[in-house]
């Protein structure tokens, strides 16, 4: 028989103090689902507090070295100690981690949230020593019992190669993004069409390679583009790969058609997300991909690399280079500025995928795998 009393679930956000990518925009997204629940089957309660992660200013942007070890003691004293003492505090049911790390013991149900597998694929990227802490600590929450989703299908299969857990659900993230049109009094932030790519200069992003194949896309187009690259520097040195991009650039002297736009506020990148000519994603590894549908909800096209978590997300919205190479990457960059046709047909198709992955459908989805394992 169905437990009919509410469940309290302790959701963690303790990162959103570090985090500046694909997680946090995660866990955004989950308080702001959160914060619109009407139900009664369930209780959330938010640690630390929104309030005090905004307050906090100490580990954002690019910080000391000793910021960061004073962060990363404080993270794992906070995992192993602190949350699972709240959680008998607040008599949690169950415990939400969508950091991807949980504690090793507390009271109730444990959940990570694992995003991709970039730990496993990608060491280099890693201290090693803490990495390999990292991993222990992650290996032994779920053999002692914790509970493992993922963010899309494709995570679920990559992680299942690396971390011992069954079994692993996916629940697919999803964003309550309004359709934006141009206003009617709207002007675009450059005089010439351009690509559009926004997101920090990671190596897996692969905006080397953009840049290479926007050099063969200006030989072979008459037309006079720009290309522009919305974000800033990566958060660590081993996964930075500004100054490489940039001497890429200086390569094919492209300093005048390729934009570096620093940081935007929300309505600066709001226009050049409408007056863009397509969106462009050529990244090797990503365990969601939610700028694919930020880029629908403003009507466009989505160029992509032959990357597995975008294709699941894009479907056939998005347009798929055959392989990570710059002469395939130029030929959709082609194909999209010479079809105006084709342009329109993404769009519509675009705004039909946003309705698969709405806020509401991912809470829904969410709160039923809570129902289903605080009854087993």
């Amino acid at each position: 028989m169905k437990n009919k009393e509410t469940k309290v679930v302790l959701v963690d956000i303790f990162f959103q103090h570090l985090a500046q990518t694909g997680i946090k925009t995660y866990t955004d997204n989950l308080l702001n689902q959160i914060e619109m629940y009407k139900g009664d089957s369930f209780t959330f309660i938010v640690t630390p507090s929104k309030e005090s992660i905004n307050k906090s200013k100490m580990f954002k942007g690019k910080t000391a070295r000793w910021k960061n070890w004073w962060f990363q003691l404080r993270y794992f004293s906070h995992k192993l100690f602190v949350l699972p003492l709240l959680s008998i505090w607040y008599k949690a049911d169950i415990i939400l981690s969508p950091d991807i790390l949980s504690p090793i013991w507390s009271r109730g149900k444990r959940v990570s949230v694992i995003h991709d597998a970039f730990f496993w694929e990608t060491p280099e990227h890693y201290n090693k020593l803490w990495r390999k802490f990292y991993l222990f600590l992650l290996q032994t929450s779920v053999n002692l019992g914790t509970e493992v989703i993922t963010v899309s299908h494709y995570a679920k299969t990559t992680v299942a190669k690396y971390l011992l857990a069954s079994p692993i659900t996916a629940i697919p993230t999803g964003l309550d993004l309004e359709i934006k049109d141009r206003g009617k009094t709207e002007q675009s932030p450059l005089p010439k069409p351009y690509f559009l790519h926004v997101g920090v200069m990671e190596k897996r992003k692969n905006l080397r390679m953009l840049i290479e194949a926007f050099a063969i896309f200006l030989e072979r187009r008459e037309a006079d583009y720009l290309l522009v690259l919305v974000g800033q520097r990566g958060p660590r040195a081993a996964l930075d790969d500004y100054d490489g991009i940039l001497s890429v650039v200086k390569k094919h002297q492209l300093e005048d058609k390729v934009i570096f736009t620093g940081y935007l506020s929300n309505k600066q990148l709001s226009t050049y997300y409408k007056f863009a000519e397509a969106y462009v994603f050529p990244s090797t590894n990503e365990g969601f991909g939610l700028p694919v549908l930020e880029a629908f909800s403003y009507g466009l096209p989505v160029l992509i690399g032959p990357q597995g978590a975008l294709q699941e997300i894009g479907g056939d919205a998005v347009l798929v280079s055959e392989r990570f190479d710059a002469k395939d990457f130029a030929s959709i960059m082609l194909k999209i500025s010479e079809d105006p046709q084709l342009s329109i047909s993404l769009k519509q198709l675009g705004y039909q995928r946003l309705s698969l992955f709405t806020g509401q459908k991912f809470l829904l989805s969410l709160t039923d795998y809570f129902n289903r394992i605080s009854n087993e």
